[in-house]
């Protein structure tokens, strides 16, 4: 039985947290987005993770 545990970087957590980044400073102004890229980058990722863990088994 091979019980090796793999360490995994947490892209998802890291993902989050430049979406509430980017939110916030939209939020409080600091930041306008006149495209909505962000929820097209977040697609992006999330189609790549999901190919990325298909690949791998």
């Amino acid at each position: 039985m091979n019980m090796v545990k793999k360490n995994k970087f947490p892209s998802f957590a890291v993902i989050l947290l430049i979406v509430g980044i980017f939110w916030l400073l939209s939020a409080l102004g600091l930041l306008t987005i006149n495209v909505p890229w962000l929820p097209i980058i977040v697609i992006v990722v999330a189609v790549g993770m999901i190919a990325n863990r298909m690949a791998n088994k």
